[in-house]
């Protein structure tokens, strides 16, 4: 059925096959085409770390901006001996690619080989497509992106600035780790005031100006950094730590099997572990280096993945946050919690707080006990809650 001759319905028509030969490019056009070249890569790494950062928003990790940048620039120096068109992220491939479950590189390289399969070898197929379902394939992908459009009223009726704000340039804030000066209620910058002294297991980051869209990423990599802490590090340190103790369960519960061989035939001992009663038996020796090398694992387990047991946030000078940014730190007060590390916030005025209520920052688990009035009590509770059996940082997972 021919739907362009019968039904003048637009097509796909023609796709070319084959690949051209790489080949050196031309560096006689270089002059010509450097100031387009900068805006296409302007344009094209900002859509990219865009797209990057609204999928890490909803699936909860983190993007490192220079990462995506050195991708990209890889991605556009191979493929200029291919003669290809400049490279960046594509929204509806990956809406399309997100919607549909995939979550890892797999995802991308198996659409990477049947977008190659489709231009070596079977693009012919495609030719009688019409050209409206590949628009309803994008568009039902992008309801999602759309339905944002519902949160203007609520951002106009919350924080009118944050619908302008765009308007603002990017920052760079001064952060820092405090410390307290002996005998008194003051806490400064350690690198700065040499009588200033940190509290054990206790890290205070203090950031001198907003936290909203533009800089929200850059606040919560200076907090790992500055802190020393990062969720993802010690996240993978307590799988492995899980995998250990998953062996050691099944060594102990495994019984031990001892063979010796009398010319042809064999006799086998089955060693059972020890038990309480039998304290002291023939193989005492053998028994309590086994208890000694399991004591020690053991206490490998209990030891705490971090050195940092809280970490308090320092918001004296925060006098503006916005959807974006509350969300930011609502997601790294749970990723500190997941892997035992405390979070709360200190020296938050009312209005900052307010607007935290009316963004529906708080929930049964975050609530506003996490807020102290001084960096001076925020400090005293995680004190007294580390100091408690119950000292483990809240349960935000």
């Amino acid at each position: 059925m021919s739907l362009n001759k019968n039904y003048q319905v637009d097509v796909v028509n023609t796709i070319p096959t084959g690949l051209r030969p790489p080949a050196m490019p031309d560096f006689s056009l270089l002059s010509s085409v450097i100031p387009d070249a900068f805006a296409v890569a302007i344009v094209g790494f900002s859509m990219d770390i865009s797209l990057a950062k609204i999928f890490a928003l909803k699936h909860g990790y983190s993007v490192d901006g220079n990462q995506e940048l050195i991708a990209l620039g890889l991605s556009n120096f191979f493929g200029s001996f291919f003669q290809t068109f400049a490279v960046t992220s594509s929204m509806s491939r990956s809406l399309v690619q997100e919607s549909t479950g995939g979550k890892t590189q797999i995802s991308g390289l198996v659409a990477s080989l049947i977008v190659l399969l489709v231009i070596v070898a079977i693009g012919f197929v495609f030719e009688p497509l019409p050209q409206t379902v590949l628009a309803a394939i994008i568009m039902v992908n992008l309801l999602g992106m759309f339905r944002q459009f519902r949160d203007i009223p609520t951002l106009w009726k919350t924080s009118k600035i944050e619908l302008v704000i765009w308007l603002a340039t990017t920052q760079s804030p001064k952060t820092s780790i405090l410390g307290h000066v002996p005998n008194t209620g003051l806490y400064y910058d350690v690198d700065e005031y040499e009588e200033a002294s940190e509290y054990e297991g206790i890290k205070i980051f203090s950031s001198n100006s907003s936290i909203y869209f533009a800089n929200s990423d850059l606040y919560v990599s200076t907090l790992m950094e500055k802190t020393g802490v990062n969720p993802e590090k010690l996240k993978a340190a307590q799988r492995a730590r899980k995998k250990r103790k998953e062996k050691l369960k099944k060594k102990e519960s495994s019984p031990l099997t001892v063979s010796a061989t009398y010319k042809d035939e064999a006799v086998i001992h089955e060693v059972l572990p020890q038990s309480s009663e039998a304290g002291e038996g023939l193989n005492g020796q053998l028994e309590d280096k086994h208890s000694s090398e399991t004591t020690s694992e053991v206490a490998v387990f209990l030891e705490p993945l971090s050195d940092v047991h809280s970490i308090v946030l320092d918001w004296t000078t925060t006098s503006f946050i916005d959807s974006v940014g509350a969300k930011a730190i609502k997601q790294i007060i749970r990723e500190y919690a997941a892997v035992d590390v405390r979070v709360v916030v200190a020296s938050c005025n009312r209005s900052t707080l307010a607007d935290l209520d009316r963004l529906q920052f708080f929930s049964e688990n975050l609530t506003p006990h996490l807020f102290f009035p001084t960096i001076h009590d925020a400090v005293l509770h995680c004190q007294q809650a580390n100091s408690s059996p119950a000292g483990a940082a809240n349960n935000l997972t």
